[in-house]
């Protein structure tokens, strides 16, 4: 792996000067960011994946939905169209990405769009649904052709981006130093008993810039499990064994809470955004025979439409901001930036 690394060196540099080029030009001004003038908020991360960015654009969306009318714009990632779509009751996660099926499916209440050109997007958001209070971009943190007015990052507790590095060494899409572009700073899934003084070392290693605020977080898992006719206790999954099916970028969290309420289980793992194919589908189902299969929220949507004659359920996952640990309230920082709006 070492001799790997050395050979993948140069590869890294190469792409770190280009990245940092790029941020440099937008910085200057020579490459011009719209600024819009309806609130906008941007979620995203410097890794590639698997730091909760959906989860906190979840958190958001149902915090604010009931008073807002609220428009989330996404890429809509591994998706097998192009262009501007706006979810629809038609919609599948194939159509507009597993991600914005999510989001629209839980919170129908809402405008879910996709479009590749983030400008596009908002162009035609401005003019087709004037009605929208304020704009989530998700996944917008190197798409510096527009600038969200608060910009939110993500990253993990256990894998911070302080200690990765740049493609395709690490996992880092662009510098480091990158992070001073970001409003918020939150860290998702801190351990339950996470204490001040590991709170307080990871702030100094974070080196926040000013009036960068920083906020700890950690994730729930609901007790009942949902499929798409019915909604049970995740205790029933006692009474026999089952099949759990990811496709995301780190499952390791939700194998833990299963394996500590003592759940039997065989965990089918797979890539992130997973198109489940003919093969894979095969697999599951033969699996499966005469046992439940349980799955996360965003791939359920993938998976649902192609598992034919099985009980299949997914289990959602929350995000809460622990008061012992937090000095400043995130829900009333996002509130501020909204009314100052």
């Amino acid at each position: 792996m070492k001799k790997l690394k050395f050979l993948l060196y140069p590869l890294s540099l190469i792409y770190g000067l280009y990245t940092s080029f790029r941020n440099f030009l937008f910085d200057l001004g020579i490459i011009d960011s719209i600024v819009y003038k309806i609130p906008t908020i941007g979620v995203g991360n410097l890794s590639t994946g698997g730091t909760g960015k959906s989860i906190v654009v979840d958190y958001i969306i149902e915090k604010h939905k009931h008073k807002n009318k609220i428009t989330t714009l996404s890429r809509g990632y591994n998706r097998n169209t192009k262009g501007f779509i706006q979810a629809s009751k038609k919609s599948t996660a194939y159509e507009i990405g597993d991600e914005p099926f999510q989001f629209y499916s839980k919170h129908p209440e809402i405008n879910v769009v996709v479009c590749e050109d983030r400008r596009k997007g908002m162009n035609i958001i401005l003019k087709n649904l004037p009605n929208t209070d304020f704009c989530i971009w998700d996944d917008v943190f190197q798409h510096r052709f527009v600038k969200p007015g608060l910009m939110i990052l993500t990253t993990t507790f256990q894998y911070p981006f302080y200690k990765d590095e740049i493609l395709p060494i690490g996992n880092l899409r662009e510098n480091k130093s990158s992070a001073k572009r970001a409003d918020f700073i939150v860290v998702t899934k801190c351990p339950d008993n996470l204490s001040k003084k590991d709170k307080n070392l990871f702030i100094q290693s974070l080196n926040p810039v000013e009036n960068q605020k920083v906020f700890f977080s950690s994730l729930t898992y609901l007790q009942k499990i949902k499929s798409q006719s019915e909604e049970i206790d995740i205790d029933v999954l006692k009474d026999d064994n089952f099949i759990l099916v990811t496709g995301i970028a780190d499952s390791s969290y939700l194998v833990n809470f299963l394996k500590l309420k003592d759940l039997k289980f065989k965990h089918l793992r797979y890539s992130d955004h997973y198109n489940f194919n003919k093969s894979s589908i095969d697999k599951i189902s033969e699996l499966s025979l005469n046992k439940k299969i349980l799955t996360t929220e965003k791939d359920f949507g993938r998976l649902n439409p192609k598992i034919n004659n099985r009980d299949i359920f997914y289990i959602e996952v929350g995000l809460k901001f622990p008061n012992e640990i937090n000095e400043d309230d995130f829900d009333s920082y996002l509130e501020g930036y909204l009314k100052r709006d």
